[in-house]
């Protein structure tokens, strides 16, 4: 039986077979399996002894599917675009907030790592549906900053 899992924009197809339980790896350490037929989130890390496991996983959601996305979601062209920082950095500047139109190339958040700064742009025409970060935090490479979603009509 096979499943598809949305999680972080991104699309996992995942072969689930009777009796088994095995993690799949989706992104920065999180993973998922199935009991009973139920998703369960965990992320993993390293640590001196072993794996940490954390469970549940508060911070991700996803989108089970019985057949493949595109098959579900109707006739209407929708995307997302996750702003995620690229390094470990300072958030510098939040140039938009939840509710702004953006157009592709306008710069979204502002980090700086290492006496450089990097602009983080929009890649396609939509509105501004969360923001995570505020100036002055911390991130690590990865960190979800900023969801853009578009609305079909571009």
């Amino acid at each position: 039986m096979k499943r598809w899992v949305e999680h972080n924009g991104k699309i996992h197809e995942i072969d689930l077979k009777n009796g088994e339980i095995k993690a799949h790896d989706l992104c920065n350490g999180a993973k998922i399996t199935f009991v009973n037929g139920r998703p369960v989130l965990f992320r993993t890390s390293r640590t001196g002894e072993g794996v940490l496991v954390e469970t549940p996983e508060v911070h991700a959601t996803v989108k089970v599917y019985k057949a493949p996305p595109s098959l579900t979601r109707g006739q209407r062209s929708h995307s997302v675009q996750h702003i995620k920082s690229p390094m470990p950095a300072l958030v510098v500047a939040v140039e938009k907030k939840v509710g702004d139109r953006v157009k592709r190339g306008d710069t979204v958040v502002v980090i700086e790592a290492m006496k450089m700064r990097t602009q983080l742009k929009a890649h396609i025409d939509g509105k501004v549906t969360h923001v995570y970060v505020e100036p002055g935090i911390s991130v690590s490479k990865g960190q979800p900053l900023a969801v853009i979603e578009s609305d079909g009509e571009e």
